[in-house]
């Protein structure tokens, strides 16, 4: 499915005008329905609805596998999702979980050049998961929780052990961002951006590994600094 248009617009630059050719985002209304009742509206990227879906009833500690999934069907505007009788999510497992320093600094730089959707466009956000086995998942969306969503849910379908990933992201990272980790097992979040104050607060409570301002060989450590080894 397209998710860019072209359109012809009027630019000043230099001191003169130019008729160009622009990039834009086509923007998709999503809502989702929860054994018939309507559970969520998203504004999206027409793009990975499957994962969107998936991962934000994962993140929010609805389904904690595939296996609670009776159905899921996407249609257009809409999406029907029955759990199974009994789907109540699951406890995430706690395992130890260590990277380096360098090996996050790669990460982050890796992910920086991977949005050509951001150079064409400058209107996404971006997610990916980065298991230390050497897997990847990258997702992008104009929403920064729905790019999660979708890492979460791609991993989610794949049968990824999250508790073995740290999550990076491109967008400032608020306390129901750290909830999501909670809910799914993650347990390192890595932004470009800044954390909030409620996120810093979640993290330090609950255990998350939580880094903002990752660029080239900086890095502000807010939470869980024993996980990541200099």
């Amino acid at each position: 499915m397209e998710v860019v248009k072209q359109v012809e617009i009027t630019r000043i630059e230099g001191g003169c005008l130019h008729t160009v050719q622009d990039a834009l985002v086509i923007d998709h209304q999503l809502k989702v329905y929860v054994n018939g009742r309507l559970s969520v509206e998203f504004l999206c990227l027409p793009a990975n609805l499957e994962e969107l879906v998936c991962g934000h009833l994962f993140a929010l500690g609805v389904i904690g596998s595939t296996a609670d999934l009776e159905q899921l069907t996407i249609s257009g505007s809409a999406a029907h999702v029955e759990l199974r009788r009994g789907a109540a999510g699951r406890a995430p497992q706690q395992k130890s979980f260590f990277l380096q320093v360098q090996d996050l600094f790669q990460a982050m730089d890796w992910f920086a050049g991977r949005s050509e959707l951001f150079a064409a466009t400058g209107a996404v956000h971006s997610c990916a998961l980065w298991h230390q086995d050497g897997r990847r998942i990258f997702m992008e969306d104009i929403g920064r929780h729905n790019a999660v969503d979708k890492a979460l849910g791609r991993a989610l379908l794949a049968d990824w052990d999250l508790a073995q990933c740290a999550l990076l992201t491109s967008g400032r990272v608020p306390g129901d961002l750290v909830e999501k980790a909670l809910h799914t097992g993650v347990q390192v979040i890595v932004s470009r951006s800044a954390p909030l104050a409620s996120a810093v607060a979640l993290a330090r409570q609950y255990g998350i590994t939580l880094c903002g301002f990752a660029r080239g060989q900086r890095i502000n450590i807010y939470s869980g600094s024993e996980r990541i080894v200099a």
